[in-house]
């Protein structure tokens, strides 16, 4: 039985020229195939035709061409497969598959039988594939292995093999693979094989970048040291602020039209919540500084993130403090038209004014722990790339009835 040449079909093959060549090159190499076939060069003519199947799948003459050509060199086993893939498809009309038939018939009578019994171990993936290679004893015998797919380990896997040595051999995803060598004459055989699962390999964790212990250092000391200069002078402002509130000049005053009196009353306490605000902000610069402590990269930029977040919910609620509880002071005080029932009763009334220094020592601190956070995170980045700090981003945010900040990142 011959394969079909590029223009016209031999007896007994199917037709190759019922659809036109896909193009000029695969017509060259059918008709190389078909000359290989012809001048009795059956294992060139199978390699190709197997060349020109891989190549243009869709085409199944070239399929039991290449099962044409196997059988006429000798290679039952490789005519036998390829016939019962062909013989497998749908695209085939009722003469070539009686065509196919018949070549089976005629190619099964050559092979043996061989029983290959799987072992698979029950905590492994159950699908592998056996593969049957042709022990050739020249160099110019070339045979492609044959692959059988074992969909169920627990039925054994009958291959057709033409006598000569063989190996076969387990192999698939998870498994060390597994053969045996065979010697194949005329009597069946059984054999059994017992793949192995294959040692999980684990990749090696990446080590963990770090920042230079020397920049951990000098970072947090720079925030320890500006924090504590921040609050220095923020502690002294407030001792100003207190000594003005307190002193003579504003405790008794004697101005007739008290216009001077107030505004020493007023700036003595913007002294005082300046320094507020210093003192609350040089206490959140070194809370940051404290984060420095901690090993881990990754746990710095949380801390730093959760920091940030207080620290900006600080500042609002500062700002809010501080907006609202200097009211009823300066509606007393900076008014010009205001009456006042006596200098003494005013100055008792609000020589304290909490709410005021309150606000605006919290509004520092949230400065000073957005500002220490910050830092951090950017040195961090710096120094360990995007993933020291992914993309920790602190936005404002405002709209309708609210203001506020949003923290966004990976965490």
């Amino acid at each position: 039985m011959a394969p079909a040449g590029p223009t016209a079909t031999n007896a007994g093959a199917p037709a190759e020229t019922t659809r036109p060549a896909a193009s000029s090159d695969r017509a060259e190499r059918t008709t190389q195939a078909a000359d290989f076939f012809e001048g009795g060069r059956y294992v060139e003519a199978a390699l190709e035709f197997e060349a020109l199947r891989r190549d243009h799948p869709d085409e199944p003459s070239l399929l039991f061409n290449a099962a044409a050509s196997r059988d006429a060199a000798g290679h039952f086993a490789h005519a036998v497969a390829y016939v019962r893939e062909y013989l497998a498809r749908t695209d085939i009309g009722p003469d070539d598959r009686k065509q196919g038939e018949e070549q089976l018939e005629e190619a099964v009578r050559k092979v043996t039988p061989v029983t290959v019994t799987v072992t698979l171990p029950l905590e492994g993936p159950q699908t592998v594939s056996v593969v049957a290679r042709h022990v050739s004893k020249s160099p110019a015998d070339l045979r492609p292995e044959l692959s059988f797919p074992l969909t169920n380990p627990r039925q054994p896997l009958k291959l057709e093999l033409d006598p000569g040595a063989w190996v076969v051999r387990v192999e698939g995803s998870g498994y060390q693979s597994a053969e045996q060598q065979i010697a194949v004459g005329s009597a069946p055989l059984a054999i059994s094989l017992r793949p192995e699962l294959a040692p999980v390999v684990r990749p090696e964790a990446p080590q963990a970048r770090m920042v230079p212990p020397k920049v951990v250092k000098d970072a947090a000391r720079g925030l320890y040291i500006s924090g504590g200069a921040v609050a220095a002078v923020g502690l002294g402002l407030i001792g100003g602020g207190v000594g003005m509130i307190h002193g003579q000049r504003v405790k008794t005053c004697d101005d007739p039209t008290l216009a001077d009196c107030r505004r020493r009353f007023a700036n003595a306490f913007v002294v005082r919540n300046v320094g507020a605000t210093l003192l609350g902000a040089g206490a959140g610069l070194a809370a940051s500084a404290l984060v420095w402590r901690a090993n881990d990269a990754r746990q710095r930029m949380i801390a730093w993130s959760a920091l940030a977040a207080v620290g900006g919910v600080g500042f609002i609620l500062g700002e809010v403090l501080a907006v609202r509880g200097p009211i009823p002071f300066s509606r007393d005080n900076t008014n010009p038209e205001a009456t006042l029932a006596g200098w003494s009763e005013h100055w008792r009334e609000h020589r304290h004014s909490a709410l005021p220094a309150l606000g605006a020592t919290v509004r520092g601190l949230g400065v000073g722990l957005l500002a220490g956070a910050v830092t951090g995170l950017i040195v961090q980045r710096k120094h360990l790339g995007p993933g020291g700090a992914r993309a920790i981003r602190v936005d404002p945010s405002t709209g309708p009835g609210h203001t506020g900040i949003v923290l966004s990142g990976k965490f």
